[in-house]
């Protein structure tokens, strides 16, 4: 598996760093809205979803990573498509026979290329980490927003803690667009159908089941990153992830495995 990891990673390394760097890219962006666009008497998002940072919020010990909390969706979905278009492309390639013949055992070759996108993914959140906490106390002074809160052990912790939440949440993201490669061996249709279904399918289903932003994916994914909601805690979510995450990577698997290459 660590010859297949490292193979995935050298092939990858160019889409891999452009995806990482259009993480980034989300994260400055979304960070600069926040800063430079707060409203302190903003409500709710639309549909109810995290509420809009003020000055008081942005001055707390954890509005320093507003703007990554805030990307966490957009981060995903750049994740679902590289994990999309890594599955897929062997396939649409037929580069995945050459694959499988130096390294026959199907498990270790999906395994390679699953750890090598899950490195990759996790690299672009922390670089988008690191450049949106610049970004912050670059915009503060513009947005007369106080920092002294950004300085202290409990904003190094609210730090820490976000940014594991949104790779968490990034991960799961991918694994979705794994398992939708696998089905479709299409990286277009594995993202068209991913995007549609968690931005736009889950909340056509709320409009006749009010309570399923709580336990399906992506509704699961927005309770995780921002901390928990008063119908599902954060442990809750954490779990629901979990079983999400192992129900997509046994799908993948099991797919790979037994599916014919050439059908």
């Amino acid at each position: 598996m660590l010859r297949t990891f490292s193979s995935e990673m050298i092939r990858f390394r160019r889409t891999g760093l452009i995806g990482a760097g259009i993480m980034t890219a989300f994260t400055v962006l979304v960070t600069t809205l926040t800063f430079v666009g707060f409203d302190e008497s903003a409500g709710p998002g639309p549909g109810g979803g995290r509420a809009l940072p003020g000055a008081t919020d942005l001055a707390a010990a954890d509005g320093l990573m507003a703007g990554l909390a805030s990307a966490a969706t957009m981060i995903g979905i750049v994740a679902l498509a590289l994990f999309a278009t890594s599955v897929a492309r062997d396939y649409e390639r037929g580069t995945i026979r050459q694959l499988l013949v130096g390294e026959p055992r199907r498990a270790l070759v999906l395994g390679g290329k699953i750890l090598a996108l899950l490195a990759t993914v996790v690299a672009g959140v922390i670089v988008s980490a690191i450049i949106g906490v610049g970004a912050a106390f670059a915009l503060a002074p513009v947005a007369g927003i106080s920092t002294p809160a950004w300085t202290t052990g409990a904003a190094v912790s609210a730090a820490i803690s976000t940014t594991l939440n949104v790779m968490v949440a990034t991960v799961v993201w991918g694994l979705a667009g794994a398992v939708l490669a696998m089905v479709t061996r299409s990286a277009s249709a594995a993202i068209t159908v991913g995007i549609g279904y968690l931005l736009v399918g889950e909340q056509l289903l709320t409009l006749v089941w009010d309570t399923s932003s709580d336990w399906l994916v992506s509704g699961t994914l927005a309770t995780f990153t921002s901390g928990g909601t008063a119908a599902v805690s954060y442990g809750q979510s954490a779990i629901l992830l979990a079983l999400y995450a192992a129900a997509f990577t046994a799908t993948t698997f099991v797919l790979f495995q037994r599916r014919d290459i050439t059908d």
